[in-house]
């Protein structure tokens, strides 16, 4: 069940990050924040570098984990597609982290 949540939460974050940061780019800024676009896209790049780092390390650590002997197909498979998919992840706060970058210059 774990496994599952993982997958959903890695693909939906996979698909919202990059749509998320090219909003905040154009000058997007959440109702709730008080402040200026620009430390709303500071405070915005540190979020993705937080998911940087933790689909790195959930990627690395479910390939890891599938690597251990004395597992049935299915959980090696599942371990897999999840530490693909938390890898993903962290891709895609990468890509968005480079998008925010180039727009603060």
């Amino acid at each position: 069940m774990l496994e599952l949540v993982a997958m959903i939460g890695a693909a939906i974050l996979i698909v919202w990050l990059p749509i998320e940061s090219r909003k905040v780019a154009g000058g997007w800024v959440r109702p709730r924040h008080r402040g200026t676009p620009d430390e709303f896209r500071t405070q915005y790049r540190r979020q993705t570098s937080m998911f940087l780092w933790v689909g790195l390390v959930l990627g690395l650590g479910n390939l890891g984990l599938a690597a251990l002997p004395d597992q049935s197909e299915a959980h090696r498979i599942t371990r897999l597609v999840v530490g693909a998919l938390w890898l993903g992840v962290s891709l895609a706060a990468a890509f968005s982290r480079r998008r925010l970058d180039a727009v603060a210059r």
